[in-house]
């Protein structure tokens, strides 16, 4: 309640300060055509002769700038291209300034700039990272796990060497903790957790945003550490038509396909497909199991994009199938004396999101929008003895109104938003059943002054059927002294129903009898035996900094983010090395995560990113008191190199990537009480991973790619703990730290039609 009514304080106090501050100017910049009509300037620069204070118009044209007793009163407006507009005015006077086309002073210009590839934002108040599809063209990307081969922040594995099922990192968190989305609308999650990040081939993926700390109240309740936002491609992108083929060394093949059409002035589609498979089973270290299920996936997307310039609407809609099988478990060429242990998962899923959004044309900075969203999912997995039957079906609704409070120094978005849940599961002999139902409201602030300075503050309150009300307040502040540096600093918290089944699927691929919460405790109705629902808060800091050596432009960036829990569902495997005990924090658990990272331009066009990570990751178990929290590697080191040898899209140049990482030790689960010969170490080794990707581009509709993945061909040993004996007690196939696959060559084009 002290950190709700902190923020209530804060709210206020900041609307008081924006309200009280009324010596500014307003106005509004417009260009003249030659019929007559006026269209309004966006990104004109606004400044005072005698001061560095400055602004630039937005998208409606219209600019605030405060003034300061040594500012004078001669006001500049200016434009490339136009002849700068000196104005003396007064304070509190409201501008109308035309810029004509006569007025213009030089022929057009063509100017070239090389964007990087990945951009972090110095306007949005939270730390956010864009990687273009420029970037995802460096390594294969066959599927969003793989999107982040070449970033430092997010860091992907396989969570055990038999169902194929793969985790993201993230502030030293697993991926439950980071909200997963898809145009801003609910991604991954729940039941489709271990294998979600499969559903979403890399050939349709425009780019990817990667935000820090708390996120938005507008997106939910459930970002803790983060948010990772996906955008597909549209109906209205530049390319017509998109072939990507894939083959690598394991024999997985892979069809992709994008295609759009405009059907009208005011719809527009596009229509996506995807087509993997794995036919051959492949046992490289020789323990009998296959290393990658075999198995296949289709996947196909229809969206439809709606605009009426006349009355303002706008809307999108998106429907996508997915039908996923896959087998894995010992390998059938090899000689067993017993039943083969086998792997069968088969996932069926239908995701249907639709937006609807409308501008008022009489009302500058006024809109209304509302999300929705649908989700079936199916799944049934028979795991060696083990049978576990899931299904999900998800209801998802958003509403919202933004606007300005007197000025655009105050705006402000509220809504609404409601969710329903429905999960049921089956677990070698015991059912979990139950669903949430939750509505809520949220208001989110931002302040801004002048072009240094944002506070974003927001504040959302849900009442869950099950947990009770759940109150979430978030708060970020961003400063720029100038135009080449930012500080950051956010805070907030986030809430989250765990899922002890799905989010642990990789453990059912072993011999340990699990227990989850308190068997028979039924307390206020929580599901899976009484477990909590997850609470944590955020905090976390950022400095970025952008610099010139040698007429090559760089960045370098700081930040510290720690993550503290309130609650926390623990999936503990220190209590046995035969079992798993899932129940309710009782003591600390944080995570803290030091990063710097820079990127540099060394040569004309080579470029360099180089990141270090440090994390320290402690939780209280039952048993062992307050320890590392298992697989969270204390340091990792990341090394990207590329070169493009022409700026040219076409007429034939080359594209070269090369990718160093560097994994620290890791904490192990206690196996002391196994026979020595199924004894593990407590920490893993550290150790290098290096990958490269050579592309030619023929014209400007084909390329080839070839790369090679984990070059060293290092692998982990062992990587299943009695593998001679899957029916027996110590088996344990969970157990992974490290690649499992080794080195693996692949091959892929890329045909576009713009």
């Amino acid at each position: 309640m002290k950190h709700i009514l902190f923020y209530f304080s804060a709210f206020i106090g900041i609307i008081g300060v924006g309200h009280a501050q009324d010596i500014s100017v307003k106005g509004v910049v417009m260009e003249e055509m030659n019929d007559g009509s006026l269209v309004p300037m966006e990104f004109v620069n606004v400044y005072w002769q005698k001061s560095t204070h400055n602004t630039t118009t937005d998208s409606t044209g219209y600019f605030f700038i405060a003034h300061g007793p040594d500012d004078g009163e001669q006001l500049i407006v200016q434009f490339l291209g136009f002849t700068p507009d000196t104005i003396k005015v007064k304070p509190g006077q409201y501008l109308s300034v035309v810029f004509k086309e006569e007025a213009s002073q030089l022929e057009e210009v063509v100017v070239a700039y090389r964007k990087r590839t990945t951009e972090v934002s110095f306007l949005d108040p939270l730390q956010v990272q864009s990687i273009s599809k420029e970037e995802l063209f460096k390594a294969a990307c066959c599927n969003l796990s793989e999107s982040f081969e070449t970033n430092a922040t997010v860091d992907v594995s396989f969570t055990d060497a038999v169902t194929g099922a793969k985790q993201i990192q993230m502030l030293g968190l697993s991926g439950n903790y980071t909200l997963l989305s898809q145009e801003q609308m609910p991604g991954v999650r729940g039941i489709a957790t271990p294998f979600g990040m499969l559903y979403t081939p890399g050939a349709w993926i425009e780019s990817i945003q990667i935000s820090k700390g708390a996120g938005s109240v507008v997106q939910g309740y459930e970002s803790i550490t983060g948010q990772i936002n996906v955008e597909l491609k549209k109906p209205k992108d530049e390319d017509k038509l998109l072939i990507n083929g894939y083959y690598n060394e394991s024999s997985r093949a892979e069809l992709n396909f994008f295609t759009r059409k405009n059907v009208s002035p005011m719809f527009k589609t596009a229509l996506m497909g995807h087509y993997s498979v794995r036919p051959t089973e492949h046992d490289r270290n020789d323990d009998g199991f296959i290393d990658m299920p075999t198995g296949s996936m289709l996947t196909l997307a229809n969206r439809w994009d709606y605009h009426n310039n006349k009355s303002g609407f706008e809307g999108q809609l998106n429907v996508q199938y997915i039908q996923d099988t896959k087998e894995g478990g010992q390998a059938s060429h090899h000689e067993h004396t017993h039943p083969l242990y086998s792997t069968k998962i088969d996932a069926d899923r239908i995701q249907v999101f639709a937006k609807l959004g409308y501008v008022f044309a009489n009302k500058r900075y006024n809109s209304i929008g509302s999300q929705w969203g649908f989700t079936r999912h199916n799944q049934k997995a028979a795991i060696g003895n083990s049978l576990y039957d899931a299904g999900q079906t998800s209801l998802y609704g958003n509403w919202l109104y933004q606007s300005i409070i007197g000025d655009s120094r105050h705006k402000y978005v509220t809504g609404f938003s409601f969710r329903y849940e429905d999960y049921a599961e089956s677990f070698r002999g015991s059912i979990y059943d139950f669903k949430e139902i939750i509505p809520g409201a949220f208001f989110e602030y931002t302040y801004i002054p002048d072009n240094r300075f944002t506070v974003v503050a927001g504040l959302r309150t849900d009442h869950h059927n099950l947990y009770g009300w759940l109150v979430n307040p978030r708060i970020h502040l961003r400063y720029a002294p100038n135009e080449t540096t930012v500080f950051r600093v956010s805070a907030g918290s986030g809430m989250r129903t765990p899922l002890p089944l799905a989010e642990n699927l990789g453990w059912m691929a072993s011999s340990r009898t699990w227990t989850i919460g308190e068997p028979g405790e039924t307390k206020n109705d929580y599901p899976y035996n009484g477990l909590e629902m997850e609470k944590a808060w955020n905090f976390g800091a950022s400095i970025t900094k952008e610099f010139t050596i040698d007429y090559r432009s760089g960045l370098i960036a700081f930040d510290f983010y720690q993550t503290r829990f309130t609650n926390r569902a623990i999936a503990d495997l220190d209590i046995s090395p035969q079992q798993l005990h899932v129940y309710n924090l009782n003591g600390k658990s944080y995570a803290s995560t030091f990063q710097v990272e820079a990127q540099y331009e060394v040569l004309k066009r080579l470029d360099l990113k180089l990141a270090y990570k440090l994390q320290d990751a402690q939780i209280t178990y039952q048993n062992t008191g307050l320890r590392k929290q298992i697989f969270t590697p204390q340091s990792r080191f990341f090394a990207n190199l590329s070169y493009v040898s022409s700026l040219a899209t076409y007429k034939g140049h080359w594209r070269i990537t090369g990718t160093a990482h560097f994994t620290g030790s890791q904490r192990i689960p206690d196996t002391f009480a196994n026979p020595v010969d199924f004894q593990l170490d407590a920490e893993s080794p550290g150790y290098w991973l290096f990958n490269a990707q050579l592309t030619r581009v023929f014209s400007k509709t084909f390329e080839v790619y070839v790369g090679m993945e984990n070059i060293g061909n290092y692998k982990q040993k062992p990587v299943i703990v009695d593998a001679e004996n899957p029916f027996g007690s110590y088996f344990d196939s969970g157990l992974i730290w490290g690649p499992i696959f080794g080195r693996e060559w692949y091959v892929g084009f890329r045909y576009i039609l713009k």
